[in-house]
């Protein structure tokens, strides 16, 4: 009996595993009081990503969309798509799936969801822009006035007015 039935399955067992990857998960950001942002990190070989999504509506086929972006281009360590349009709501449900673009092969992310949290999990989360901070909702269930705490620096010149 010959072994090259088995030395073939293995060689075609172990090129295949080598062409598998996996889209890292995507981080969902609601900016506040309108828009929200999607994200995967930059790593070597993504050349691409793509986000598709609807909101409070699942996704029935690859066409059944409201969003559809390919970003091509990585920023700040992330490739991220920005909608600075859609208001979301605490309860609002974002039905989303991703596409990664790895060594020149799609590779997807699909049935993702993520429920935006309530107005009491509100975030302090860094902006990009000026080096401030802006407040996000998040489904973090921390404590908002330790995450002040944490994130906010007083400055001499600075006031800072809170209001809720």
């Amino acid at each position: 009996m010959s072994h090259f039935p088995v030395y073939l399955l293995l060689i075609a067992n172990f090129v295949g595993g080598g062409l598998s990857y996996d889209v890292p998960k995507a981080t969902v950001k609601v900016n506040f009081p309108i828009g929200f942002e999607v994200s995967i990190p930059d790593e070597p070989g993504i050349s691409l990503f793509a986000f598709h999504g609807k909101v409070n509506e699942e996704i029935y086929d690859l066409s059944d969309q409201t969003w559809a972006a390919d970003i091509v281009n990585s920023r700040n360590g992330r490739w991220t798509y920005r909608n600075r349009n859609q208001k979301l709501r605490p309860g609002d449900v974002l039905y989303y799936w991703t596409t990664a673009r790895y060594h020149g092969i799609d590779y997807h992310n699909y049935n993702q969801v993520y429920v935006v949290g309530k107005r009491n999990s509100q975030i302090l989360e860094e902006n990009d822009s000026n080096g401030g901070y802006q407040p996000s909702l998040g489904n973090n269930q921390s404590n908002i006035f330790l995450q002040f705490i944490k994130h906010i620096q007083i400055k001499k010149t600075s006031i800072v007015n809170i209001s809720y």
